[in-house]
């Protein structure tokens, strides 16, 4: 089995779309055994520096004219390949205009309609712009034979949206950015009740409510619990004598992966209520490390916290009041916080990791080929 593996940025990178191309080429490539990525760095450059003007609503990759430039690129790496089918990993952009004769499975957190249409960065859209990016999409849905979206919410959206069948487009949760699977330790049973945010978007992930949660817990608790974030130093948490902000810690560097490590391992949940998030990796990774996430009921954060088993998801418009009397319930009785601890890690290990992704990949690949 020959596979073509084209990905919405380099996947060489780690730091390519939160680590995304990375993992799941490295999970392609335990799966099969003639894995060839086709790489655009130049074009890629080009795209990256155009996109600096999408704040005046202009969508770069998502307008056909670039697509087109990356159709020639890609087709003449696939006739050099000529593979058996390509996984195309978000990268409508680039698979849009390719010659129709490729098998293609497609895996993404969502399509374009369902993404535009739910975060409000993209309110900046015009119809031009959202039509353009329309017009990518649907091209490649024209002649993309499986699609493997990360959540129901993505699926269901996208049948609904672009009137797809279950046979068309199914679920393939992604798994967790981690090199090695980490040691599952219970959580401490002595010191406060600790927190844990990671995430770089403070806004949209839902930081400030998360400072609000904390002040309620420190209310309930007599100060017994702190809050360890990171990936943000936002201004609003800097001095606050039961938050310390860790700031950005490089997971390639041992010694900063260690410390990533030891906070997950000291941490009784991880607190991200995401005010919009079609997907979200953290949460698998904190499935990982066997610590309950506390979430929202938003997007496609519901395929992955599973509320009162390996989690907890509130709604939307849920009060700090709200969560503080979850988490505390939550963690007062210890057996059943032990349960969701090893809940979580199980369904780590059972569904949210990159091989059971591409588990899915190569079934989508068996039936494609079956049919072809």
């Amino acid at each position: 089995m020959r596979v073509a593996y084209v990905s919405v940025a380099t996947p060489l990178l780690r730091r390519s779309w939160s680590g995304i191309p990375w993992y799941s080429l490295k999970a392609i490539e335990r799966r099969f055994s003639d894995v060839h990525v086709v790489d655009t760095p130049l074009l890629d450059r080009m795209v990256e520096k155009l996109a600096a003007v999408e704040h005046v609503s202009v969508a770069i990759r998502r307008n056909p004219l670039v697509s087109r430039l990356y159709r020639n690129s890609i087709n003449a790496a696939l006739e050099e390949i000529q593979p058996d089918v390509v996984v195309g990993v978000a990268a409508a952009h680039k698979l849009a205009f390719v010659d129709p004769k490729w098998p293609i499975v497609y895996a993404s957190d969502a399509l374009f309609g369902t993404v535009v249409n739910y975060y409000t960065k993209y309110r900046i859209y015009n119809r031009r712009t959202k039509a353009r990016g329309e017009e990518v999409q649907r091209s490649l849905l024209s002649h993309t034979d499986r699609i493997l979206l990360a959540s129901e919410w993505a699926q269901q959206d996208a049948m609904r949206r672009y009137g797809l069948s279950e046979e068309v487009v199914g679920v393939a949760p992604m798994g967790a950015n981690i090199d090695a699977v980490p040691e599952f330790t219970p959580a401490p049973q002595d010191g406060p009740l600790r927190l844990i945010f990671v995430g770089y978007a403070w806004e949209r992930k839902g930081g400030p409510l998360v400072l609000d949660i904390l002040r309620e817990l420190d209310r309930r608790t007599g100060g017994n619990v702190e809050l360890h974030i990171i990936g943000s130093r936002p201004k609003a948490a800097l001095g606050l004598h039961n938050v310390v902000v860790h700031g950005m810690i490089d997971k390639n560097d041992p010694v900063s992966y260690q410390r990533f490590v030891d906070l997950y391992q000291q941490a009784h949940f991880l607190m991200m209520p995401s005010r919009q998030e079609a997907y979200g990796i953290v949460y698998c990774e904190s499935a990982a490390f066997g610590r309950p996430a506390v979430a929202t009921v938003t997007g496609g954060v519901p395929t992955i916290v599973k509320d009162g088993e390996t989690g907890m998801t509130l709604a939307l418009d849920a009060t700090p009041a709200d969560y503080a009397t979850r988490i505390l319930e939550t963690w007062s009785d210890r057996t059943g916080y032990d349960a969701m601890c090893r809940a979580a890690r199980q369904d780590f290990e059972e569904r949210l990791n990159w091989d059971c992704w591409s588990a899915r990949i190569a079934e989508a690949i068996d039936a494609l080929l079956a049919t072809r």
